[in-house]
Formats: C-alpha cells, sequence, structure tokens
C-alpha cells in the first residue's frame, strides 16, 4: 500500500511539474509568424506569436472587404495553417473570408510592430552601399548567397569588381545549386539575395549569366555580378534598376519603396515583375482595381516568357505636378505560342491625388501585348 502511495505521488508530482512547464494554455508551436515575399517562397522565417495577438486575432471586430487583400511578407499561422496576413499598416486579414481588422488595441499593436521588427531582422538582410560591401567582402573573400526565394545556398568567392563585385561559384557543387536557382539555365535574370558572412547578412542582387574571365576549377564559365546599393555597372557607369528593385526586396525594404516610385520606375518595376514572374513586385505597384484584373489576367501573364525594354525612356518632367503621364518605349517580347517580337508600347501611368503613389493602367499594357 505504502508502494503504490509512493508511487501515486510521484505521478502527481510528474504532472505537476510538466503542467508548470508547458502551462494549461501553453504556446502551440504551429502558431506562428511566417515571413516570405509569398505563399509559394521556399525561404521563410518563422516567429511563435504571443498569446496576445492570437486573443486580438480570435476576438477581433472583424469587417468584410470587397478589395483584394494587399501585398504583403508577413502571415500568421495557427494551428499549422496559413489563415491570415498583416500588411505593414498592421491590419490583419483573414485570407479565406476576405475581412480584415483595421483597429487594434494599442496595447496589441505595439506588440505587433515590435513583433515585426525583429521578424524582419531575422529573415532580411542589412541595406548596406557598395562602398560599405567593398570594405566587407575584400577582394578573395569566400561568402555564402541565400536565395531570397527559393532558400537555396551557395558559396562564392569575390575576385574583381570595381563599381560591384564580380564573383564566382566556389567549387562545381557551389554551381550546381546556383544552376538550380535559375532553373537549369543560365540568365541575366536578377533575383533577390542576402550575403551571409560571418554573423552578418548583407541585402543584395545578383544575376546569373557567365561571362568574363574565371579563374576557379568550378565548372562555370566566367564570373557573375552582386549588386549593393549605389551599385553601377561597368558599361554604363549607371545604376541598374532591376538590380536596385531586388536589392530592396532582399532588404525587405521594397513594398514601402513603392510609395516613391517616379513613373519611369513604375514601368521598369512592371517589365521585370512581368518578366521574371514575381507576382510579388507586380501586385505591389498597382491599386485595388488592377489588382483585381492582375487575378483574373495572371494565366495571360504568366504566357509571357520574355520581355524587355529596349528603348531609352522620353524626356519627361513635372512629375510632381501631375496625377496622369503616358510613358511609349519599345518593348521586346515573346509568348509560349508565338515568336519574338518589338512593340512600341504605351504605359498609362497615374495617381489619385498628389499625395498618393504612383501606379499604372494593367488592362491597357495587356491589351497591347496581346
Amino acid at each position: 500500500m505504502k508502494k503504490q502511495f509512493w508511487y501515486l505521488m510521484l505521478f502527481v508530482f510528474i504532472s505537476i511539474f510538466f503542467v508548470s512547464e508547458k502551462g494549461p494554455a501553453a504556446q502551440k508551436q504551429d502558431d506562428v509568424y511566417q515571413v516570405q515575399t509569398s505563399l509559394e517562397s521556399s525561404y521563410r522565417t518563422e516567429m511563435l506569436i504571443p498569446k496576445i495577438i492570437i486573443k486580438a486575432i480570435k476576438k477581433g471586430k472583424w469587417e468584410k472587404i470587397t478589395y483584394p487583400i494587399p501585398p504583403t511578407d508577413v502571415f500568421v499561422s495557427i494551428d499549422g495553417k496559413t489563415k491570415y496576413a498583416i500588411d505593414h499598416q498592421m491590419n490583419i486579414y483573414d485570407l479565406k473570408k476576405k475581412k480584415v481588422i483595421l483597429i487594434l488595441p494599442s496595447k496589441v499593436a505595439n506588440q505587433l510592430s515590435k513583433d515585426m521588427k525583429k521578424l524582419y531582422k531575422a529573415h532580411y538582410g542589412t541595406l548596406i552601399t557598395w562602398n560599405e560591401a567593398n570594405k566587407v567582402l575584400p577582394k578573395y573573400s569566400t561568402f555564402r548567397v541565400l536565395d531570397l526565394d527559393t532558400g537555396k545556398t551557395f558559396k562564392v568567392q569575390r575576385r574583381a569588381g570595381s563599381y560591384h563585385a564580380d564573383v564566382q561559384p566556389l567549387t562545381h557543387e557551389d554551381t550546381k545549386i546556383m544552376k538550380q536557382i535559375y532553373k537549369g539555365t543560365w540568365s541575366w535574370d536578377r533575383r533577390a539575395i542576402i550575403i551571409l558572412s560571418g554573423e552578418e547578412k548583407y541585402a543584395g542582387s545578383m544575376h546569373g549569366m557567365p561571362h568574363g574571365q574565371g579563374a576557379l576549377q568550378n565548372g562555370f564559365p566566367g564570373h557573375f555580378c552582386i549588386h549593393f546599393q549605389d551599385s553601377i555597372t561597368h558599361k554604363s557607369r549607371k545604376m541598374d534598376h532591376a538590380h536596385s528593385i531586388m536589392i530592396k526586396k532582399a532588404a525587405g525594404e521594397w513594398l514601402d519603396h513603392t510609395e516613391k516610385l517616379s513613373p519611369p520606375e513604375i514601368v521598369d518595376a512592371a517589365v521585370l515583375s512581368v518578366h521574371q514572374h514575381d507576382w510579388f513586385i507586380l501586385a505591389s505597384i498597382l491599386d485595388d482595381k488592377n489588382r483585381e484584373l492582375f487575378r483574373e489576367n495572371i494565366k495571360t501573364l504568366e504566357d509571357i516568357e520574355v520581355i524587355k525594354r529596349v528603348s531609352d525612356f522620353p524626356d519627361t518632367h513635372d512629375h510632381d505636378t501631375k496625377l496622369y503621364i503616358p510613358i511609349t518605349v519599345k518593348l521586346y517580347f515573346q509568348k509560349d505560342s508565338s515568336g519574338a517580337e518589338s512593340r512600341m508600347v504605351t504605359f498609362k501611368i497615374y495617381r489619385a491625388s498628389l499625395e498618393e503613389p504612383w501606379t499604372m493602367d494593367l488592362k491597357n499594357l495587356i491589351d497591347q501585348l496581346k
């Protein structure tokens, strides 16, 4: 009897210990924030959600919306299922029911703001200038490149570069991984990357086309380029808009930066996003009406395999005083079912007021590319 009593007491003690450790309302391991540039992105960062946020979601005042959920990179997974999105104004959206919580208690909003800063620091790279990168990543240094969309990483060595970094994959295996990122074909396409060097993470952009000289035994016929903030190309001595977009994306600053884009930058962002099928970039430069149109016409846009701007921008002035600017440029494009062609295309760039960001008429663009 004594023996049974002590077994019973031991069981009670162990039970109390585990309850006190985990708690009756302990944080579930599958209740997490998720940071990723799209729900399809393989690279994501997770962090447990505080109880105060879960309570706000479950007991918040939800309102039905008739407009598309704004582009965002912060999602919420409850019970292992991604159900909500949080935009940069701290509005919480129900992805399936198309509802929103627009007003949060100040304590909840403050907690959410703190959590977002932690998530961004963990997920994205630090924005540094080329002058800073040139010092912290000197010639012959080795570091790791992380592709923001696929999450794949490979090692490289910087070999040269006066205005940006000329680098090479370190080994044959690194070359293989880099080619996988580009779906088996070398390409000039820009990709948002994070440079992992020691304990530091830097925002950058790379292309995937071997060119010039190569010195390493790695199966990579030449070198490729990595750009940082303020980098310029060797040939034009100008900043490359496509690299600039991807650098902002790698730093987690793109969504906020869209409010500052000029009409020509809207054009380049649109062309880049359609060419690379980067719908995170495209959705971010559209207003509600055009985002709805984008969802309805995504197959048409996916059919475009190549699209490039092949002419300079016309001289346009007084952006600050206008609400509408047509910009005509020459585009080279190719679809799945047709040959390549060049065509003059007019982008209709507009904004609702002088305080609003620029956007574009997507239907007008699609009609001209048919």
